[in-house]
């Protein structure tokens, strides 16, 4: 899939972040930017495509430099080696992002997991989980990730 593509399917949370203080600002961008991180992750192989349009992604959509994001994503790394659960994560966001923009962060994530072509189970079971903790039923999933 091409960069620009996905970028271009962004939701914008730079919009969403001049509405909140800057700390609930930096739980939002860690919360979603660690999910992503979970996303490259979940197979166990992270391909530096994948990375790069994170770094896209993130950098588009948050209206970062790159220097931020690249703090971004090193904080959301480090955040990911200590995640026990991606509830905290879906926590935060379920606490600022409405229905409409969840979906969009929904179909970034299976953007991302498909990158390289090829969505696997482990890649699959995430997006459910995520889904699930989001407030989606599987046949919201389902439909989400068709109509990309």
């Amino acid at each position: 899939m091409n960069i620009l593509t996905a970028v271009k399917k962004l939701m914008r949370l730079s919009v969403i972040s001049k509405e909140l203080t800057s700390h609930e600002s930096e739980q939002l961008q860690l919360a979603i930017s660690t999910l992503m991180i979970e996303m490259i992750r979940a197979d166990f192989i992270e391909l530096q495509k994948e990375k790069k349009i994170m770094h896209e992604v993130l950098c588009a959509s948050m209206d970062l430099s790159i220097s931020e994001t690249d703090k971004l994503i090193e904080n959301a790394e480090v955040h990911s080696d200590f995640t026990l659960s991606l509830q905290s994560h879906t926590a935060v966001i379920n606490n600022f992002l409405s229905f409409e923009e969840k979906q969009m962060l929904i179909k970034n994530l299976w953007i991302l997991a498909n990158i390289d072509d090829e969505l696997h189970a482990l890649e699959s079971n995430m997006l459910s989980e995520v889904s699930e903790l989001l407030g989606f039923t599987s046949t919201q999933l389902k439909q989400l990730c068709t109509n990309i």
